[in-house]
Formats: structure tokens, sequence, C-alpha cells
């Protein structure tokens, strides 16, 4: 059994060994806007964005909509090789039976063709391409708020464990101190074997909440490393400091949110769209005008013809009107569906500023409440430090329990913690004021 506690004993020295000299290795340190920077450049979600932008940059074109003209170059050939028979209605020409015969046809022109008239359709068909074109824009911006609001999170808690893992350590070396001043009093006579046991159990659950905490922050360096498009064993190191604007104001805030909220803005993008829509199929009661032109030369040649050899070369115009004056109301079907589209648009519209306005509100709340626990948790840890500071002293002179001496020292991580996870969970609340208002992408990370 001592055996076994040794080997117990080593292995946890080891694994403390290894887990407390691991800050002291060199690594890189993260700032925010280094975070958000590389985000912006590397992130697969807004590449993939980006792309979709671009496709639809290349699609809001004139040609597009039909409102430039089309240059087709035309070519055929034929030959055919066989026996003809020909029976005329005259006496004036013999009847041909049975006679080998060959011809040959070709042809070549250029073509252009242009609609002049198609009840407007081709240009409200090119300002929906545009509109189309500024809703991937405004996705493109959406996508990179919500990555960026992502690694926000993702680096702050990353902070928040980084400040815990030196927590922790803090709280190993105390329950370590202890376990060597009641081992120490044991030897002598001072202390009991029971309170060894407890410095030592002690000891095991800070050094395994150590352990965990190494865990935690190492995944969540990997998490972060993914959404940076990063080798995920990038290993790296946070700015833990904290800076808070404590201003923000509600009312100049929510007019931002009005004025240039992405969500409200797409959507406002996408009510436009319909009413295009309805232009479009109100074009389609119109009639259509389309010029053609062609300058072209074709050749015929035929052994049993009349007219062996004939060519042509000249220009031909041509101008088609058409004009749908019944469909079995499948038009009308179009228009009374382009307008409920533009209804049920303005319903989500009202929906998305509703929704929009909600989050601004229960948002700002947090912030501003957790400005106020941030006072709060600073004073209580002000009393922690002073209360684990006496009971350290009267524990030592033996004027305190372990049992309350364990508990100051809890009592002190704790507070740490509350008061660090407070300053992060608010600056994540301010960041997402700064989403809502279409700012996080200006802002600026804490100096190093």
């Amino acid at each position: 059994m001592k055996r076994y506690n040794l080997i117990l004993k080593r292995a946890l020295l080891s694994i403390l060994f290894l887990i407390l000299i691991k800050p002291a290795f060199s690594q890189d340190t993260l700032s925010l806007e280094e975070t958000f920077s590389i985000a912006i450049k590397e992130n697969l979600d807004i590449k993939i964005s980006a792309n979709n932008k671009e496709k639809a940059n290349n699609q809001s074109k004139m040609g597009n909509a039909g409102l430039l003209p089309k240059v087709n170059l035309i070519g055929s050939s034929s030959y055919n090789q066989g026996k003809t028979t020909l029976d005329f209605a005259t006496n004036d020409f013999p009847n041909v039976k049975d006679a080998s015969s060959e011809s040959s046809n070709i042809n070549g022109a250029i073509e252009i063709s242009y609609n002049v008239f198609n009840g407007l359709g081709s240009i409200y068909t090119y300002k929906k391409l545009n509109k189309q074109n500024d809703s991937k824009s405004i996705k493109l911006q959406i996508q990179i708020e919500q990555t960026l609001i992502q690694s926000a999170k993702n680096y702050y808690d990353i902070a928040f464990l980084q400040e815990q893992y030196s927590i922790n350590i803090k709280l190993v070396e105390i329950s370590l101190e202890r376990y060597k001043r009641i081992k120490i009093q044991n030897e002598f006579g001072n202390a009991s074997h029971l309170d060894v046991l407890s410095a030592e159990i002690d000891l095991n659950s800070d050094s395994v909440n150590l352990i965990n905490t190494s865990v935690e922050l190492n995944n969540s360096k990997n998490i972060l490393n993914q959404i940076l498009n990063r080798k995920i064993d990038t290993d790296f190191m946070v700015i833990q400091k904290v800076n808070i604007n404590k201003d923000l104001e509600y009312l100049k805030l929510k007019e931002q949110v009005i004025n240039n909220n992405n969500y409200i803005l797409l959507q406002q993008n996408k009510l436009e769209i319909a009413k295009t829509d309805k232009k479009i199929n109100r074009s389609h009661f119109m009639p259509k005008i389309n010029l053609s032109g062609q300058y072209g030369y074709s050749s015929m040649q035929s052994n049993t013809s009349i007219i062996t050899d004939q060519t042509n070369l000249g220009t031909t115009g041509y101008i088609n009107l058409s004009w749908n004056l019944f469909d079995g109301f499948s038009k009308n079907s179009m228009l009374q569906n382009a307008k409920i589209d533009i209804e049920s648009n303005k319903l989500q519209l009202e929906g998305v500023k509703n929704e929009i306005d909600k989050d601004l509100s229960n948002t700002f709340n947090q912030y501003t409440n957790n400005i106020n626990l941030i006072e709060i948790e600073t004073r209580n840890l002000v009393s922690a430090e002073k209360f684990f500071t006496r009971a350290k002293e009267q524990y030592y002179q033996g004027q305190l329990s372990r049992n309350d001496f364990r508990i100051a020292q809890a009592d002190l991580g704790r507070s740490k913690n509350r008061l660090n996870r407070s300053n992060y969970i608010t600056k994540i609340a301010e960041l997402n004021l700064y989403r809502l208002s279409a700012q996080i992408i200006q802002i600026k990370s804490e100096k190093k």
C-alpha cells in the first residue's frame, strides 16, 4: 500500500510539473484585432460567401437581362447524291425518270437581333439582378459578423480559461504548501494522520481541476484555430486584459440598428426584389417587338433543277411582333402570387425588425447588468482576498479549522472566476451590440 501511494504521488508530481512548466514555453500572443483580421481573410465560410457574392456580381450584367443585342454567326452546308424523278404540270419540259442527281447547298450569315420592347421586362430584370447582387453583399457582411462574434466568444473563452488556469495553479501551490506543512507537523506529532489525508485530498482535487482546465484550454484553442482555418495544433496565448466601453447609449444604438442592421437591410432588399418581380410579371401583358437582321451568303447547285446554280449575297431585315392575348389566366395567377409575395415580405420585414429590437433590448440589459456585476464582483474579490489572508494566518497558528481554511481558499478561487466571467460576458455583450448596429468589423481590440 505504501508503495502504491509513493507511485501515485510521483505520478501526480510529474503531471503537475508538466502542467506548471507549460506556460514557460514561448507562445505567440494573439490579440482580438489579429483574430478578426485572420478570420476575415482565412475563414472558410466567409470565403464561400465571398464566392457566392462574386457569382451574383457576374450575373448582374445587362446582357443577362436581355438589354444588349445578340450576334450569331450562322453557317450550314449539305450535299445530296441519288436518283430523281420529275413530272411537270405542262409539256414545256420533258419528264425526268430515275436520272442521276447531285445537289449541294452552302449558307453563311452573321445575324443581329435585338428586343426593342417587351413591356420593360428586361429593364426590371436588370434591376432584379442588381438587387440580388446587393443581397449577396449583405449576406457576406452577415457571415463576416457571425464569424467575428463566434471568434470573439472563443477568444474570450480562452482568455477565461487562461486566467482560470493561473488561478488553479495558485490553488495547487497553496494546497501543496499546506500539505508540506501538515506533513512536517505530523512528523513532530503536532498534526494527526487525518489532517495529512485531508490536505492530500484537497491537493489531489485542486490538481484534477488544473488538469481539466488544461484540457478545456487546449480544446478551446483547437476550436478557434478551426475558425481561423489554421493548423489545429497551433499553440498561442490571448490577451487577457479586457477594456470595456461602459458609455454605450441605448437610443443611439437603436438608431444605428434601424439604419444599418444587415438582417433588416437584407429583408428590405428581399421586399424590393418582390416588388420588382411584380413589375416583371406585369410586363408579360404587353406586346413584344423584336428586330433582327442578317448579312449572308447562300449558294445552291443542282443538276436536275431548272436553275442549276444560284448564289445570293446581301442583307435581310426582320421585324417581329407578338402579343399573347390569352394564356388560360397563367399571367394573372403569376401576378396575383407576386402581390402575395410582397405582402409576405412586408410581414417578414416587420418580424425581423421586432426580433432585432428584442435582441438589442436583451443584449443591452445584459451589458448594463454585467457592468454592475463587475463592480460588485471587484469589491467581493477584495474582501475574499483579505479574508483568505486572515484565514491563512489563523490556520497556520492553529486558530482555524481545516474546513474553514478550505472554504476560504475555495471562495477566493470562485470570486476570481466570477469576476473574470463577468468581464468576458460584458465584453461579448458589447461586441454583440456592435454586431447588431453593423459596427463590429470596424472595432479595434485592446492594445497589447
